[in-house]
């Protein structure tokens, strides 16, 4: 007797999300709504109470936008980020329950840590789907705890590594900076990753990590050093996909075992950041030079289409995405295409994987 051909459904991701406004119709939000299920990062909070946090910026949004996260076809967002908490435990539960209200699951954030480390699971193709989220990007009292609201966190360890000599020789050299994630909470992200598996057909792990242009020296590299093992332990712990998220920027997509991390997804609204607009530090810093931190490349960005055969991403279509004055990304035109496909192609070629470019697309095979 012939098997039955497992049933192909597909998941549209995209990056960050930070609505002031039900953003402007494109060709883009028609395949989040074509998608089986589609996801993307809520990077700021929706309310309208609370304090604004002690910390270089904070954001959030009015409550009343959240069914337009429903409207762009959003299944599922991740709260595991660095903004969670900008205007404290008020303004994260309330984000909670409007988006919840609006229809859309949320992850990654709750009031206990068992909260926040517990998935929210969709049917889709035939196949129960569970979606965690975390967050690497933690200001001090951000992780939940048994008792305090929070994230689910993933601390990680930083260390300065600074050559005595080219220090001397070269004055004001920013020094290496190593990093690796704690133990004790790499243990706890794997352990709801397994337990995640024993309740459903396939896991998606989001991860909020890395680091944005302009905030790491260019001898670093696009990854932090933490990253790589983290999201390939997160595939071994059998993530289908990981889907990463925080540095606003494209970067590359590797294959682990068969199964894709997708280190960041870039922007997909940022209505903060908009021709014109600049962010209100909230406390004195050092005296960074902010331009810095908005590079051209901070204009590109995708939609990245998983198609999944049973419990296996199969292929990934990746469909460039630019910045318009609004601070939303709208499809790419042949002008602009060509840009984006050719950097991500050199970023994923660096982490071993192929991305064939035709019709003003990329795919990614995975064999």
């Amino acid at each position: 007797m012939s098997r039955a051909p497992a049933p192909t459904w597909t998941l549209a991701a995209v990056g960050d999300v930070m609505l002031e406004r039900p953003p402007a119709p494109d060709p883009l939000h028609a395949l989040l709504r074509e998608a089986d299920a589609a996801f993307a990062n809520l990077e700021a909070p929706l309310c309208d109470s609370g304090f604004p946090a002690d910390k270089l910026i904070t954001m959030r949004s009015d409550p009343a936008v959240a069914p337009a996260l429903r409207a762009l076809g959003l299944r599922v967002v991740s709260f595991a980020h660095n903004h969670a908490l900008d205007y404290g435990y008020p303004g994260l539960l309330q984000t909670l329950e409007v988006v919840r209200a609006a229809g859309v699951e949320v992850v990654g954030a709750g009031t206990t840590l068992a909260d926040a480390l517990r998935p929210a699971y969709t049917h889709t193709g035939g196949r129960r789907v569970a979606w965690l989220a975390f967050a690497a990007t933690l200001p001090p009292g951000w992780a939940a705890t048994p008792s305090r609201p929070g994230v689910a966190p993933i601390r990680v360890r930083v260390r300065f590594e600074a050559d005595a000599s080219v220090m001397e020789e070269q004055p004001g050299t920013s020094p290496y900076v190593s990093t690796e994630v704690a133990p004790g909470d790499l243990d706890q992200a794997l352990a709801a990753v397994r337990a995640a598996t024993r309740e459903a057909d396939v896991v998606i792990a989001s991860v909020h990590w890395g680091v944005p242009p302009g905030w790491a020296a260019p001898f670093q590299g696009l990854l932090a050093d933490y990253q790589q093992p983290l999201g390939r332990a997160l595939v071994e712990a059998g993530a289908a996909a990981v889907l990463g998220h925080h540095p606003h920027t494209l970067h590359g997509v590797e294959v682990w075992r068969g199964r894709p991390i997708l280190y960041s997804l870039g922007n997909f609204i940022f209505h903060t950041m908009a021709e014109g607009r600049r962010f209100a530090l909230g406390r004195p810093a050092p005296p960074y030079r902010m331009e810095a931190v908005r590079p051209p490349e901070l204009a590109h960005s995708a939609l990245f289409r998983l198609e999944f055969t049973g419990d296996r991403c199969a292929r990934i279509t990746v469909h460039p995405a630019v910045a318009d004055a609004a601070g939303e990304y709208r499809a790419a035109g042949a002008a602009q295409a060509p840009a984006i496909l050719d950097r991500m192609q050199t970023m994923c070629a660096a982490l071993g994987a192929s991305l064939d470019v035709a019709g003003g697309v990329g795919r990614i095979e995975i064999a």
